[in-house]
């Protein structure tokens, strides 16, 4: 879960930046969100941007096509895209659908095809940003946009969800009020839905609270935002029971110049696509999951869910797509080391033990401790 920019702000992000980014971190296949600039909401718009990044990719790519209140038919006529990606609240970016029969028609019209949704309630945001217009400390953002707002519209989407029998991901839930509505769900339709209702976490919800936002500033302000250290202990605990399916990084970069503006102009969104797979070898080495858990979340299960074709095993047919990694290797994160074009990580200063030393895409080395101009990444088969 990518968001490499282009088209459109490629001086925040372009696909070779992006992709050396994710090979130096490990990631050898990524889904690149339609935010975009033009937003990728037709298939004249989509064909562009496949255009755009062939050739220019070092891990392989797919892509999502974003909803708005009146393309339902344009999207029919797509072909080859992840899923849809559904905005329920007002991100960064022009996409957002919140009226609730438009909402519904996309249910509706498309149960066979993935509905990635951020679930974040757009009347309940607003609302909430009333009464904290006058006020500018970042620390707002996680009251603004509480887990309750988050809460409301992973219930409906549930909802939409049973009515329908859609194939739901829920993309960053970030709270234990929405890993809990999701996983009464998954219990009460463990036969007919098991398969079909997914969610994510990212590793910047594992790791960051809102603790930092007095320390960081804007530079933690993401959508959904960070929370409690009740909210990351749930998180956790979802892992382990298998609520959660997949930790994604929502890798979303911004400037140091866009970060340092007034809270209400800065933009939301972290890097971490270099830095998502060491957060998780050093949680290895901490004994707080296991290093087959690693490769489920972050390989197996999002091959499976999003249907990648010969991706997330290591077997006969499928392709070469390797990530070595030195579980005893310690570095300290540091902004000078990212590749991500605006050079700089939430993490500086952490101290991770295990760090990818070699990444394969399709069979090709691409990364050995330096970045390789091999452009070998292709676009997935779904």
């Amino acid at each position: 879960h990518v968001h490499f920019r282009a088209p459109g702000q490629e001086y925040k992000e372009d696909w070779n930046t992006g992709s050396a980014a994710a090979v130096a971190g490990g990631v050898t296949t990524v889904l690149d969100m339609p935010n975009n600039n033009p937003p990728i909401v037709s298939v004249k718009a989509l064909e562009k941007k496949r255009k755009l990044v062939a050739g220019t990719s070092r891990v392989n790519f797919g892509f999502f096509i974003g909803a708005t209140s009146d393309n339902a038919e344009e999207i029919k006529k797509a072909k080859g895209f992840a899923g849809i990606k559904i905005y329920m609240g007002a991100s960064t970016g022009d996409l957002l659908v919140d009226k609730r029969d438009t909402l519904e028609k996309f249910f509706k019209e498309f149960p066979e095809t993935v509905i990635a949704v951020h679930a974040e309630d757009n009347v309940c945001i607003n609302q909430a940003a009333g009464q904290y217009k006058r006020l500018h400390d970042p620390e707002i953002h996680s009251k603004i946009r509480s887990a309750e707002c988050a809460y409301e519209a992973v219930r409906a989407a549930l909802h939409l969800a049973k009515k329908y029998g859609n194939r739901l991901h829920v993309c960053h839930v970030s709270s234990g009020v929405e890993v809990e509505e999701i996983r009464k769900f998954k219990i009460a339709n463990a036969t007919e839905h098991d398969v079909r209702v997914s969610c994510e976490v990212t590793p910047h919800h594992l790791f960051l609270t809102t603790d930092l936002y007095g320390v960081m500033g804007n530079f933690v302000k993401v959508n959904p935002p960070l929370r409690e250290k009740s909210d990351v202990a749930a998180l956790w605990k979802a892992l382990e029971d298998r609520t959660i399916d997949i930790i994604a990084t929502d890798h979303a970069p911004h400037t140091r110049e866009e970060k340092g503006e007034d809270y209400w102009k800065a933009p939301s969104g972290v890097p971490g696509v270099q830095t998502s797979l060491p957060l998780m070898c050093d949680a290895v080495n901490r004994g707080e999951m296991n290093l087959t858990e690693v490769v489920k979340y972050m390989c197996v299960r999002p091959a499976e869910i999003f249907s990648m074709k010969r991706k997330g095993k290591i077997e006969k047919g499928y392709d070469a797509d390797f990530t070595v990694v030195d579980m005893d290797l310690m570095k300290e994160v540091r902004d000078e080391d990212q590749l991500t074009k605006v050079g700089w990580t939430p993490y500086k200063g952490k101290k991770l033990k295990g760090w990818p030393v070699m990444t394969f895409v399709g069979g090709v080395l691409v990364y050995d401790g330096t970045v390789k101009d091999e452009f070998a990444g292709r676009e997935v088969r779904f």
